[in-house]
């Protein structure tokens, strides 16, 4: 029990007095590492599904990852509500309190997972056209089919990635890391093993992600018994203390905002064929490469912005978050040129279908365009949200892929037809990175 108290003594003292771009290196590498893998693991069942060489069941891995990203939402809103409270809470020497905010965060992650699972099981034919699968017989049979698999895996994941969150901003993002990178490995191994190997085919990797999701959640619980982490005791849940859900806000709205922009993408794109839905998906899981590396990095700037300012250390924060911004910015501007020169042979890893290669380059190189204006709006939030400003968290959070996108979704296309959806993240990532840097100034100044 004392190891356990001084190894995390060790790591707040650490957070709050540390040489800040030194620190920011040290905490960033193993997120940037887990989130490389995550984008990985997106792009696992694209790459092997391409191989069948049948753009409806891509287009149908792309529907059902909107339905998935929704899910994520709520794990992400508990995970980061519980672990913002849970650190601050560290960072001010309440750590009793710490457990119990915890314990919270895991209960409704249960819960909440298993009541959507039933629910999603009972109504999976309506979910799979409400989610864009009806653009064609064939893509509706494999979204039913793929979503059916994939809805058992629901509450796995969300505990799985409450848990994650809550080790990962209570400062040991090694163990957060370890638990979560040892899921996605079994997932990606066993797809090909389950598609090939066991001739289930498409099927197979949805199969895959179920037993990914189920191996991640064993090591993560297993993990926060050790190395000074605040284990998983739902005894000490307070339903009283509801702050969670204030906290995790942010991200819910983000996440849950991109998923419906994500349905209502494929139910628009849908007139446009399935070639088109493949190549949108191809696309956007390609430019997430990039993205996902920089969230990776702005992820080891959240601990750090978190604990001290709740140790009143507000100049260090400002200069974590600068080096933060530098870092991120810098880092998308090589890829974005990387991937604008790199885009067809990039498409065609994953289709040899000609349409989705044309379609899907366009998308990826208009992409590329704005892509570096990321890094300050993904940490702008970050920021809010760390230092209490729930609401304008929410705001920059929600802007890019709702408040300016699904808006413009209807514009574009409906001015420029096809086109203006290959035009439409450009805009408005534009538009939200102004947005971000008028309420940072607005705040922070």
């Amino acid at each position: 029990m004392n190891s356990s108290n001084n190894k995390k003594e060790l790591r707040r003292k650490a957070i709050l007095n540390d040489d800040l771009l030194p620190l920011l290196v040290k905490t960033s590498i193993p997120t940037i590492i887990g989130m490389l893998v995550m984008v990985i693991y997106n792009l696992t069942d694209t790459f092997f599904v391409g191989i069948l060489n049948n753009k409806s069941m891509t287009a149908a891995i792309g529907i059902v990852f909107s339905f998935m990203s929704f899910i994520q939402a709520i794990g992400f809103w508990f995970g980061y509500g519980s672990g913002n409270i849970m650190s601050k809470k560290i960072g001010e020497n309440e750590e009793k309190e710490a457990e119990i905010i915890s314990s919270i965060g895991i209960l409704f992650a249960i819960v909440i997972g298993i009541l959507i699972a039933i629910l999603s099981w009972f109504f999976v034919l309506p979910l799979s056209k409400f989610i864009g699968g009806s653009a064609s017989e064939n893509l509706l049979n494999f979204t039913v089919e793929y979503l059916k698999v994939i809805i058992i895996s629901i509450p796995f994941g969300l505990y799985s990635i409450t848990l994650y969150n809550q080790l990962r901003l209570c400062g040991n993002v090694k163990d957060g890391m370890i638990g979560l990178l040892i899921g996605m490995a079994v997932n990606m191994v066993l797809d090909p093993v389950l598609m090939f190997v066991f001739k289930f085919s498409f099927i197979g990797a949805g199969y895959a992600t179920l037993i990914g999701q189920i191996t991640g959640c064993i090591v993560l619980t297993n993990l926060s018994e050790k190395n000074g982490n605040i284990a998983v005791d739902l005894k000490k849940a307070r339903i009283n203390k509801n702050r969670v859900l204030a906290g995790g806000m942010p991200n819910f709205s983000r996440q849950s905002i991109t998923s419906i922009a994500l349905i209502l993408l494929n139910v628009v794109a849908a007139k446009y064929g399935d070639g088109v839905i493949a190549a949108l998906t191809i696309s956007s899981r390609i430019v997430a490469l990039a993205y996902m590396i920089m969230i990776g990095w702005g992820q080891g700037f959240q601990p750090i912005c978190a604990m001290n300012y709740g140790a009143k250390q507000y100049d260090r924060v400002k200069k974590a978050f600068k080096f933060a911004v530098i870092g991120g910015t810098l880092f998308l501007i090589i890829a974005a040129i990387l991937l604008y020169v790199f885009s067809e042979p990039l498409i065609k890893t994953m289709s040899n279908d000609n349409e989705v290669i044309l379609v899907g380059s366009e998308i990826l190189r208009m992409q590329c365009i704005t892509l570096p204006l990321l890094g300050y709006f993904a940490i702008s939030s970050m920021l809010m949200q760390n230092i209490g400003q729930y609401f304008w968290a929410s705001i920059i959070s929600i802007s890019r892929q709702g408040i300016f996108y699904i808006p413009l979704l209807y514009i574009l296309s409906n001015i420029l037809g096809q086109f203006g959806i290959y035009l439409l993240q450009p805009v408005a990532d534009v538009l939200s990175f102004g947005l971000a840097v008028i309420v940072v100034r607005k705040i922070c100044s």
